[in-house]
């Protein structure tokens, strides 16, 4: 009798085991359909949050923001440094709000061709959108870092007995946050507006 029950406890903890290692095995396949279904739909609420921040923010001076949408296609990177740009001129973007802003102007105006470059002389060549003039890349981080803090009339001012590459480093101390090869960009194009 006593070896009766035995087996049949035995059965019952195998069978219980069982039971938990399928269920186990179900939940976990579960789990890993959520979180590859979550993913691309996390990027559809960042872009759905970008749709919202841009339509109660940017129609306040671009009312034909859609249309500016249809005509104007720029890579992820321009979108940004575009959006970093309105912050500096005023636009009231939160710092958590813009990368959202910008995944919805990529997903909704994004440029992914090729686009052609000024050639010296005038002519054109072709290029990729990445690759920018050394004058836009000083503009672009101009935009993206100084502007978060100044206008461009005072972020694009000095007094004539200081180097621009000074007023970089003392803004450093400040808290801008620039790579050497930004820095350099940027006292470059600096630089060169005062010719």
């Amino acid at each position: 009798m006593q070896g009766g029950r035995r087996k049949e406890k035995t059965l019952i903890l195998v069978l219980s085991n069982l039971v938990v290692w399928i269920g186990a095995a179900y939940l976990s396949r579960g789990i890993a359909a959520q979180v590859s279904a979550t993913a691309p739909n996390s990027q559809q609420a960042q872009i759905d949050r970008g749709r919202q921040v841009v339509g109660q923010t940017c129609v306040a001076c671009h009312t034909n923001i859609l249309r500016m949408l249809q005509i104007h296609k720029k890579s992820a990177d321009r979108w940004k440094d575009t959006v970093y740009s309105m912050v500096g001129r005023g636009a009231q973007i939160m710092p958590d709000e813009m990368d959202s802003v910008t995944a919805f102007l990529v997903a909704t105006a994004g440029g992914n061709r090729e686009t052609a470059t000024q050639a010296p002389g005038g002519g054109r060549r072709p290029g990729r959108p990445d690759q920018q003039a050394p004058e836009a890349e000083g503009r672009a981080v101009l935009q993206r870092t100084c502007q978060q803090c100044h206008d461009l009339a005072t972020a694009t001012t000095k007094l004539a007995s200081e180097d621009w590459t000074a007023v970089i480093a003392k803004m450093m101390t400040y808290g801008a946050k620039l790579t050497p090869a930004d820095q350099q960009k940027l006292a470059e194009y600096l630089n060169g507006l005062a010719k």
